[in-house]
């Protein structure tokens, strides 16, 4: 093994990694409406609600956790030019903030990152039938996203909420080659613990100095334990607010 490799090797085993993300090579249009402040227009070359027929579905955002007020006590005290949201599901969460957001009377865009396939409960059916339900299967894949886009369209916030289906590591690499920070960056995707503390890893660089990236879950051990270390190895005090839980980035 190369002396590179076995650096390598030891960096990603103490959960670090030495990969240099490269810059997204961009058309000169696409370098431009960049340069105009929106790199989020380049997810999408055309609405993603775009022809969709949301009458199909029924307005059905129900989730877990959904409604806490500390969504609208950290949106009213951040103001946040941009929310990431890494695990949506039905859309719940991101409806409610929206919904706390014209009440603060703030612009804030939601981007929600989700493959919508499903966590891990989600297929274990005979321990979890409600959740494997919830999936939604069509021929044996998952079709809650359009689901979720219905939500939307119902609470007519489809100019607020960007859907980004993509897994949580790529899309937190989308938008580090791009350069894109938020204020607030909700992390409510899988339970594990390693796979959290990946998240928390890969997104600790796309919240802003002063801004919080905040977690659900807290009962979960997995949540607590990925938490709790990476809280630990950054020196950060953990805030809480029922199954809510938040970490400060320092200015």
């Amino acid at each position: 093994m190369s002396l590179h490799s076995l650096l390598k090797t030891l960096f990603y085993r103490a959960g670090y990694s030495i990969k240099k993300l490269q810059p997204a090579a961009l058309p000169l249009e696409v370098a431009t409406e960049r340069a105009e402040g929106d790199p989020l227009a380049l997810l999408h070359a055309v609405s993603p609600y775009e022809g969709f027929d949301f009458q199909r579905y029924p307005n059905d955002p129900s989730g877990w956790g959904s409604q806490s007020p500390v969504f609208g006590e950290l949106l009213a005290r951040l103001r946040p030019e941009l929310v990431v949201e890494v695990g949506t599901w039905k859309g719940g969460s991101a409806l409610h903030m929206a919904a706390e957001l014209e009440r603060l009377g703030l612009p804030t865009r939601i981007l929600c990152i989700d493959t919508w396939l499903g966590a891990l409960e989600f297929w274990q059916r005979q321990k979890f039938p409600e959740r494997h339900a919830a999936l939604e299967l069509v021929n044996g894949y998952p079709s809650v996203y359009y689901q979720f886009l219905a939500n939307v369209c119902h609470a007519g916030q489809q100019a607020r909420i960007l859907p980004f289906p993509q897994t949580s590591a790529l899309g937190a690499l989308w938008l580090r080659c791009h350069g894109v920070q938020a204020g607030l960056v909700y992390i409510d995707a899988s339970h594990e613990e390693e796979d959290v503390y990946a998240d928390l890893l890969g997104y600790w660089e796309v919240v802003l100095p002063g801004g919080i990236l905040l977690g659900d879950d807290w009962e979960w051990d997995g949540v607590r334990l990925a938490a709790e270390r990476f809280a630990r190895e950054h020196g950060l005090a953990i805030h809480r607010g029922g199954e809510k839980w938040w970490v400060e980035k320092p200015h």
